[in-house]
């Protein structure tokens, strides 16, 4: 029950930074198109983009790719202990990277409304105002944080919870 709506958010933050993505592709080309055909680039084509979509694209769809078990795992050693062991140190793993998600939320949610308060900016070609772009980091790590403890509790009720993704055969889109 509570899966569904942390699916969702997933979902949706991924959205977003499909979308995100699609801009930055757009804004580069005609940055492209600009300079070359008509000798004129898009002004602070670098600081929009590094500022705004990059942003996006890296933080938004973190709880996506944890909800596919995508992450890069180191799991020799977790090969070989008992199923039991393994499911103790899941969970262990879990509640830490949760406890350190929920204080970059925190950190990053203070950040954002300080940027916001004082109307940072950031120099360069132009003047981009970056405080928005600041709060999709908060946004993207409480989404992680959420997805992290679903899988501590999967882990400590389902016996049968395995943190490995599929082949690429049998992964469905996440619903």
């Amino acid at each position: 029950m509570i899966e569904r709506p942390i699916r969702f958010l997933a979902n949706a933050l991924t959205f977003i930074a499909g979308i995100g993505l699609m801009l930055m592709m757009l804004q580069t080309m005609a940055d492209v198109v600009m300079a070359n055909f008509f000798g004129r680039p898009i002004r602070g084509n670098l600081e929009i983009v590094s500022v705004y979509h990059m942003v996006l694209v890296v933080f938004l769809p973190l709880a996506f790719v944890e909800l596919r078990h995508e992450h890069i795992v180191v799991d020799l050693m977790a090969q070989l202990l008992p199923k039991p062991v393994l499911r103790v140190c899941l969970v262990f793993g879990y509640l830490v990277c949760a406890v350190f998600f929920g204080i970059l939320a925190y950190q990053t949610w203070l950040d954002a409304l300080n940027a916001w308060r004082v109307n940072e900016i950031m120099m360069g070609a132009v003047y981009v105002t970056i405080w928005p772009a600041k709060f999709a980091l908060p946004v993207g790590f409480a989404a992680i944080f959420l997805a992290v403890l679903l899988h501590a509790w999967k882990a400590l009720v389902d016996p049968d919870f395995d943190p490995r993704p599929g082949s690429p055969e049998d992964i469905k889109p996440i619903a």
